[in-house]
């Protein structure tokens, strides 16, 4: 995905990460229903929107916080700070589940922070708002793992089915916002490039 991101960004200078990430829950909502060809697990419309739709939004915010990272720093400092996922999963997982870890994992997250924060004060190209949003999309995904862990309980999701149940929901989730935060923009842009 970020390859793809880049070269939007750069070749077609398609700089509206609300919509790409848009356009991406829209192919993978039709994805999801043109390629399943594994067993689909059924799923209550009751459970759809109590236990698949709080996922399905912190996924959005996971994405969209990926793609507005990218904007600012380079692919490969926003991967190495996507590394410091571990860390946050096993912090969140302490403090809002008061799940207990054993000191072998919580001295295995050094070298991985110590990494992060080494890479992050020698990166020549470092903004401030990049290197939040990416790290906030690192909490985004570890809260996704953990909801899903807690909220799905019970159902065993593979890859295809996860997309076909998530993705409708996350489309739907940001029409609005990327209509009414960048929908002006997409329209010069479309002026300026009307043939991509």
């Amino acid at each position: 995905m970020c390859g793809i991101n880049l070269v939007i960004r750069t070749k077609l200078e398609f700089k509206f990460p609300l919509s790409v990430s848009y356009i991406h829950f829209i192919c993978s909502s039709v994805g999801g229903y043109v390629v399943i060809k594994v067993p689909l697990i059924h799923v209550d419309p009751e459970d759809r929107w109590r236990r698949i739709f709080p996922v399905s939004f912190v996924f959005c915010i996971n994405i969209v916080l990926g793609n507005v990272s990218l904007r600012y720093i380079p692919v490969s400092f926003m991967q190495t700070i996507k590394s410091f996922t571990p860390a946050t999963t096993v912090v969140l997982q302490w403090l809002v589940w008061r799940k207990y870890f054993d000191w072998h994992i919580w001295a295995s997250l050094i070298p991985i922070v110590g990494g992060i924060i080494l890479a992050s004060v020698t990166e020549l190209s470092f903004n401030m708002f990049g290197f939040c949003a990416a790290l906030f999309g690192c909490l985004a995904t570890s809260t996704k793992t953990i909801l899903a862990e807690s909220l799905l309980h019970g159902y065993k999701f593979d890859s295809i089915n996860t997309v076909y149940y998530m993705a409708p929901f996350a489309t739907m989730i940001l029409a609005i916002p990327a209509m009414l935060l960048e929908g002006n923009g997409i329209l010069e842009w479309l002026s300026v490039h009307p043939y991509p």
